[in-house]
């Protein structure tokens, strides 16, 4: 999936990975455009010519992570397993990707609410309600193959879902600090183990 960056020219998308990484590893007050542009190896006034300011380049950050996300994510759905196997790949495949990316996700949220700022609370809902639409239609598939209770919420499933794994961020994130590694091994277990016990039919007594 591809049709953000397919817009994008080939600088535009080096200075948005650049971009990604500074965010990632220091956090958005460490974005400016004569650290990015450093980090590509082109002038301050280089940058300028690809994105107005600093606001745009982080408008644009958030249409990028999105679209990484949803390149991750989108082929779990498409893997020939038991729906409950592809929850389990789903969760790993989600917490990989923030650890790779050192809770990009959680950063940019934080950058939402401390600027109050109306585009940037819409890229961010774009974010979340995309891995939401996914975890619906991976709940949806599991319910009709049976795999799944067809009695359930799948919008509340599919939000708590993504709690779960902003929860093990923010543990990590205030335990260890943004620079820390992330230890998502245990809740690649725990999280499916949970929500699965909510999905799985109950037995008859």
């Amino acid at each position: 999936m591809r049709i953000f960056r397919d817009k994008l020219t080939v600088r535009q998308e080096e200075i948005l990975t650049a971009a990604l990484e500074i965010v990632a590893a220091e956090g958005s007050r460490a974005l400016t455009m004569k650290r990015v542009a450093r980090a590509v190896g082109v002038t301050e006034a280089a940058i300028y010519r690809h994105f107005e300011n600093k606001r745009h380049l982080l408008l644009a950050l958030y249409g990028y992570v999105k679209e990484l996300l949803l390149s991750e994510l989108s082929p779990v759905l498409a893997e020939d397993r038991p729906a409950p196997e592809r929850l389990a790949l789903f969760v790993e495949t989600m917490l990989d990707y923030l650890s790779k990316h050192k809770g990009i996700n959680l950063i940019l949220l934080a950058e939402t609410i401390y600027h109050q700022d109306e585009e940037l609370r819409k890229a961010m809902l774009d974010i979340f309600s995309s891995f939401r639409e996914l975890a619906k239609t991976l709940i949806m598939a599991g319910m009709t193959s049976g795999d799944f209770r067809r009695d359930i919420d799948i919008d509340g499933f599919a939000t708590s879902l993504a709690g779960m794994m902003q929860s093990v961020l923010t543990k990590n994130m205030l335990e260890k600090g943004a620079a820390g590694e992330f230890d998502v091994e245990s809740a690649k277990k725990a999280i499916p183990d949970c929500i699965l016990r909510g999905l799985l039919p109950r037995p008859l007594v």
